[in-house]
């Protein structure tokens, strides 16, 4: 930057000459940023000039000129700190914006990496062989329950859009065989559950849905 373009080192006149030319201005940000807030204070004040004007025609006809510069203080403090508070609040909304946004997002992965654990736990025990029930039955009462919850979670987390594209995908194939087991009564035929199985093994559901908890455990860490 040339350094007779810094505004800390040029003169009032200078400065108010290229506050209405940012064409000229340099090319360095900070200086930039510099000029722009300038403009913006100048602009601000622009605004209280209709006051600013009579209040010292009114204070220069009765002759004290000293009445008069306190007069134009008392008009331009205020415009001054009005715009430097109304910048200071837009800076710290936009940060508190920012803030709540990155908080929600990592609550939503949370969300979606733990409907993925809970997901493969239950494929993980419809493997194991569970005790039996009435008419030589698989006992899967329990697995049945924990499809149910996992079911309305599934329905919660599609309502709030994916934290990945490939998440909606593997929460829509588990979402199938969740629908398939909470169907079935807890006393489920060996034939069926065998089937299920197959099921969740041709289509890699617990790997998948393993995967991706692991995935988004670590994005929210």
């Amino acid at each position: 930057m040339k350094p007779e373009l810094d505004p800390k080192t040029l003169s009032d006149a200078a400065v108010f000459d290229l506050l209405m030319q940012p064409e000229a201005w340099p090319d360095d940000p900070a200086a930039q940023a510099e000029f722009a807030e300038l403009l913006e204070l100048h602009l601000a004040l622009q605004s209280h000039k209709h006051s600013m004007d009579l209040e010292l025609k009114t204070r220069h006809a009765a002759g004290s000129w000293w009445l008069a510069a306190a007069a134009a203080a008392a008009v331009l403090l205020p415009s001054l700190y009005t715009v430097k508070h109304v910048q200071t609040l837009k800076a710290r909304n936009q940060n508190i914006a920012r803030i709540d946004q990155e908080a929600s997002k990592r609550a939503q992965d949370r969300l979606w990496a733990g409907f993925f654990q809970q997901t493969s736990e239950l494929l993980k025990n419809f493997e194991k062989h569970p005790e039996l029930c009435a008419l030589d039955k698989e006992n899967r009462e329990q697995e049945r329950e924990a499809a149910v919850s996992l079911l309305l979670a599934s329905h919660q987390l599609a309502s709030q859009g994916a934290p990945v594209p490939e998440a909606e995908a593997i929460r829509t194939d588990l979402h199938a065989w969740l629908s398939e087991l909470a169907l079935e009564d807890g006393c489920l035929n060996p034939e069926r559950a065998s089937e299920l199985r197959r099921w969740a093994k041709n289509n890699n559901l617990e790997t998948q849905a393993e995967r991706m908890g692991r995935l988004l455990r670590k994005e929210t860490a």
